[in-house]
């Protein structure tokens, strides 16, 4: 599985509210040269570990921004947020480190 797209306030309620999934999500910006130099990161580790127990999406933070104010607002690009059953578990900005990513993504597809 790849990432997938969220473009809407309430497709983003209905994903992260599913019970017992684990939902990484890529909040990013078009003029960022951070989030566009992660995003092969991003999706190769998608498609390494998307199952039916974690989902990993992308979202325009600019253009779905009440999606950002619902989160806590975003301040930094990429920021990446974990959620379980509906609740923010963590929030990660680490630039274009992939390195800092894959460890993010993996400490939550080993639980």
């Amino acid at each position: 599985m790849s990432v997938k797209p969220i473009t809407s306030h309430s497709q983003f309620i209905s994903i992260i509210m599913e019970e017992g999934k684990t939902v990484i999500v890529d909040f990013v910006s078009e003029r960022c040269p951070h989030c566009k130099a992660i995003a092969p990161t991003f999706d190769e580790l998608a498609n390494k570990f998307s199952s039916d127990k974690i989902e990993f999406y992308v979202i325009d933070a600019e253009k779905v921004d009440d999606v950002s104010f619902e989160v806590g607002g975003i301040t930094s690009y990429p920021t990446f947020i974990a959620f379980k059953d509906g609740n923010k578990m963590e929030e990660s900005t680490f630039g274009a480190a992939r390195e800092r990513l894959q460890k993010f993504v993996e400490k939550y597809c080993s639980s």
